[in-house]
């Protein structure tokens, strides 16, 4: 709640100046889950808008080989960007700005008395753990495509759908105690652990983006 008040505050701050032209307030539901928002329009062909968008909060758990994991992935974004309007009058727009992020992932694993492979070498993880976070960078630029059916002028409701991209690499952090682990001639190492590492951050690296999608109403005052 705290972060969706300052976002607003922070907005009205920003087009406090602009008070004499057209505003608007819009929710919608999306990735990364709600969105509450505010836009100001400075031109026929430009607004520009604060929000914000979070609330996913998913965790999964399970078994597999023997091995246990809990998985939890949370996300949320302030957003400040700048819609451009190509057609006057016209709803299709662009939009580019700069998201503020808190998007984190982590996979816990323990032994339940069974073997993973770390760096193609079998341990035993009973009594042991291998844990990996992800995180989003804080700061990262935003583009994106839109459609508002009412623009600001006549007071009234509208639709809008956005879709667009925060452009950014995760960063991989491992925490484990399985070096010395394994079978005694052949035991984990620290140069295993950093070699599975890389692969998990090669894998995460591919995604270079995150997605965001928002469909929703905005009322024009």
């Amino acid at each position: 709640m705290k972060l969706i008040t300052s976002t607003l505050t922070l907005s009205c701050c920003l087009f406090a100046s602009h008070s004499a032209n057209a505003a608007e307030v819009y929710g919608g539901v999306g990735f990364p889950g709600i969105t509450l928002g505010y836009s100001q329009t400075l031109t026929n062909n430009v607004t520009l808008r604060g929000e914000y968008s979070g609330g996913l909060n998913q965790s999964r758990s399970g078994l597999r080989d023997g091995v246990n994991f809990n998985g939890n992935v949370k996300a949320s974004s302030i957003g400040l960007l700048a819609d451009y309007f190509p057609v006057d009058g016209g709803g299709f727009r662009g939009t580019a700005g700069v998201t503020f992020n808190d998007i984190r992932g982590t996979l816990n694993s323990t032994g339940n008395n069974g073997t993973a492979t770390i760096n193609n070498k079998p341990v035993n993880l009973n009594g042991l753990f291998y844990n990996v976070e992800l995180k989003f960078p804080s700061v990262t630029p935003y583009l994106g495509v839109g459609y508002q059916s009412k623009r600001s002028g006549a007071p009234g409701w509208g639709f809008l759908v956005d879709a667009g991209v925060m452009v950014g690499k995760f960063n991989t952090t491992v925490t484990q105690n399985v070096v010395g682990a394994g079978p005694g001639a052949n035991p984990i190492t620290q140069a295993d652990v950093d070699a599975q590492t890389n692969k998990v951050r090669e894998s995460v690296n591919k995604l270079s983006v995150l997605p965001k999608f928002t469909i929703g109403v905005v009322y024009s005052f």
